[in-house]
């Protein structure tokens, strides 16, 4: 009798504590609150800006950066909300006594977007600006739901020290019956890498005159007329693949793919374009040269003349150049020869051969220009000339790598391709 009130008791106990955890878990469901989150600058998912960092603004007009605040409710919540209030910080709070803040890019109108669980849009509103503050009424948040909103300040012209750190604070009420509520977020402010960009500029002037001069001296023959027609005529099929074709209508069915812009899928046309100018030239500065041209006519027709990226086609075409150069007369074939271009018949046919070698050409030339492009653009014109530090363990494993990867694929299937090419060119 004794060990049955024992087992009863026991069996009560555990009850009561399982009804009890229950009472607590559905109780924090009923009272879970939003998680919300800051992102500020905020990019472009393949290509994502540092978090908390941004550079000094050139151009007000331009030099912007966006603020992203997020406001998720998790689907196992059991409360919705009415009428969420926040108030966007626009301008933030100076570092010490400096009095330097961020200004309200007042043109441009706050907007939200509500997500629903798997991701698709369900609604959108336009916010309000209150002087120095983007304003947000959020009519509902249902579980499973997700508030975007976003608005632009433009950082301040120059920094008394670097990094200098601005300090934004959002506030938000979740509804009538609650209380006004503070989320804190620090952004460091500093100035553009500008001596790398000058470094890049000076570098591909020395590299280019030493180019040239080895060119003058004799080491191999400079560009004849039907060279520099065979490279103008493949840059301007690269412009119409790039300008015309790509950005209007293949670049943006590809980069819905997974992974393609990534690997630089759509950019192998590119690829092999250059490879063929390679192929009829032959001679180092194809690379750059025809680079160069396809960068003049594109800001000619497209983009505005900017003699600072000008460097831009050097530093991606100079690697590739001197390892034409290092490969000689043997490019983009598979002769064993190395730094030589002045050759008789007999001894070109007596160079040995290895199988193989003109696809790991073409595979080193993809290669080269896919990482010093990637490269440069991120490290050097980006930040100098577009304002922008992206979040470099991203770019660099995911764009970086890849589209290197993918150029080198690319340069590698090119070269019978462009043989044909060279082949019926000559005919």
């Amino acid at each position: 009798m004794g060990d049955m009130k024992i087992a009863l008791k026991w069996s009560v106990l555990i009850t009561s504590m399982v009804l009890l955890l229950m009472a607590v878990q559905l109780y924090a469901q009923a009272t879970t609150q939003p998680e919300i989150r800051v992102i500020a600058p905020i990019g472009n998912p393949l290509r994502p800006l540092e978090d908390g960092t941004c550079i000094v603004a050139a151009n007000p007009e331009e030099d912007w950066i966006r603020v992203e605040i997020t406001i998720a409710l998790p689907e196992d919540a059991t409360q919705n909300y009415t009428n969420i209030e926040v108030w966007g910080d626009a301008t933030g709070e100076p570092e010490g006594e400096y009095n330097l803040t961020f200004t309200p890019h007042s043109s441009r109108t706050p907007s939200a977007v509500l997500y629903g669980i798997g991701g698709e849009k369900l609604d959108t509103l336009e916010g309000s600006w209150q002087g120095d503050t983007a304003y947000f009424v959020l009519p509902h948040l249902r579980a499973g739901e997700t508030w975007r909103l976003y608005y632009e300040i433009v950082p301040p012209s120059s920094i008394p020290k670097e990094p200098y750190s601005i300090t934004l604070k959002i506030r938000y009420k979740l509804g009538a019956s609650y209380g006004v509520q503070e989320i804190i977020k620090t952004i460091k402010v500093i100035n553009p890498p500008v001596l790398r960009l000058w470094i890049v500029i000076g570098l591909t002037l020395v590299l280019l005159v030493a180019l040239m001069g080895l060119g003058a001296m004799g080491f191999f023959r400079l560009y004849s007329s039907v060279d520099l027609v065979s490279i103008s005529m493949i840059a301007a099929a690269m412009v119409v693949w790039v300008q015309i074709l790509g950005r209007q209508l293949i670049f943006p069915l590809t980069n819905r793919i997974p992974f393609t812009y990534n690997f630089a899928v759509a950019d192998i046309p590119y690829v092999l374009l250059l490879v063929t100018s390679i192929s009829i030239v032959r001679k180092p500065g194809a690379a750059s040269l025809t680079l160069f041209i396809y960068n003049i006519v594109s800001e000619i027709g497209w983009y505005g003349i900017n003699p600072l990226w000008w460097a831009y086609p050097f530093a991606q075409g100079l690697p590739v150049d001197f390892y034409i150069m290092i490969r000689g007369k043997g490019i983009l074939t598979d002769k064993i020869i190395f730094f030589k271009y002045r050759m008789t018949e007999e001894e070109w046919d007596k160079a040995p051969e290895l199988k193989g070698l003109a696809l790991f050409d073409g595979l080193m030339i993809g290669l080269l220009r896919g990482f010093f492009m990637q490269m440069s653009l991120y490290t050097v014109f980006y930040p100098n000339l577009f304002r922008l530090q992206y979040n470099w363990g991203y770019v660099f494993w995911w764009n970086i790598i890849p589209w290197s990867i993918g150029n080198a694929v690319g340069g590698c299937i090119s070269v019978p391709i462009a043989e044909r090419i060279r082949e019926a060119a000559q005919y």
